[in-house]
């Protein structure tokens, strides 16, 4: 009976033993690798994600835990996507300009003189312009889009002459980001060379180029108000910054975190543009203050440039077939 009592004990010991370790696999965080390759030195698009990681962790109670690298730790602009669809990282917020050679129908973001304003153009992304078939898009890449914010505009950038209309293009040299912007320089006889925002100022310095259209961000991350006489605002283009997941991850998430996640994403989606708008006042005011020559367009003036961009969406179209949808949409929600 003593032999007994003692096996009885032993199977009862390893049985506990046993649950314990299912109750410690149970009570361990899921994990979410988060990489992006922005700066925290791009204050508007960095603070969103971190409030978001912060928002989702509280939400869930800790089941969730985040490891967050920042300023391309681990991958670059150009890599991320890769990475995350591959599911080498488990989140990203990628730029839809480094997208459009996997997913043409992003460039929509890209097309000059489509939104006058942040606010704007947010209204067309929450009213649902990405589900008309980039969010499928994307899926198809196994990458799930839990938001997509406006990134901010691009301005016009010029050393030694003033950017007011048109016409103002011709002849110079401009630096550009990609063939949408190109296309449309070209339209204003302007010269495009592509060019990466780190070889801005020296070009500009050396006279290499006379000018480039990039968003406020970069001017004064890259001190362009050193070597520019004159900006005109005029949010000529935009990007935008997608809160992206790997689709496997998404899949074997439960369903009480998924929610948290997507309520997070619209959360970030409004602070992102809440910053972008107070970022872009305080951006104007610091280049009238080191010396740079700021012209906000006027509506007249914007008039004759979204005349002048009517053949770049043509040209857009016969890249994206069913592109046309996309731009009713926005015509209709902006």
């Amino acid at each position: 009976m003593k032999m007994m009592r003692l096996m009885s004990l032993s199977i009862l010991t390893v049985a506990l033993l046993c649950l314990g370790q299912t109750v410690t696999a149970q009570d361990k965080p899921i994990e979410i690798v988060f990489s992006t390759y922005m700066p925290t030195s791009y204050p508007y698009l960095v603070q969103p994600l971190q409030d978001f990681i912060t928002y989702v962790e509280k939400e869930t109670g800790g089941k969730v835990k985040f490891k967050f690298f920042h300023s391309g730790q681990l991958y670059k602009g150009k890599e991320e996507f890769a990475a995350l669809e591959r599911g080498d990282i488990d989140m990203a917020a990628p730029n839809d300009l480094y997208l459009t050679g996997i997913i043409p129908n992003t460039g929509i973001s890209n097309l000059p003189f489509l939104w006058e304003t942040p606010a704007s153009m947010q209204k067309s992304l929450d009213a649902g312009l990405w589900d008309l078939g980039i969010n499928q898009k994307f899926e198809e890449h196994n990458v799930k889009v839990l938001g997509t914010a406006a990134g901010g505009p691009y301005q016009i950038y010029s050393k030694g002459f003033e950017v007011k209309l048109p016409a103002d293009f011709k002849g110079q040299k401009w630096a550009v980001s990609g063939s949408t912007a190109s296309k449309a320089v070209e339209l204003m006889e302007g010269s495009p060379t592509t060019m990466s925002s780190g070889e801005l100022y020296l070009a500009l310095q050396r006279g290499t180029i006379n000018g480039t259209t990039r968003p406020l961000i970069t001017g004064l991350g890259r001190k362009l108000y050193e070597v520019v006489d004159n900006l005109a605002v005029t949010n000529m283009a935009y990007f935008t910054c997608v809160l992206a997941i790997n689709k496997s991850k998404w899949e074997s998430l439960p369903k009480d975190v998924q929610e948290v996640m997507i309520e997070g994403g619209k959360k970030r989606d409004q602070q992102q543009l809440m910053m972008l708008e107070e970022f872009m006042a305080d951006a104007v005011n610091q280049y009238k203050e080191k010396g740079v020559n700021v012209h906000i367009s006027s509506p007249e003036e914007l008039a004759k440039f979204k005349e002048v961009m009517i053949p770049v969406h043509e040209w857009w179209l016969t890249k994206v077939p069913d592109g046309k949808k996309y731009l009713d949409f926005i015509a209709q929600n902006k």
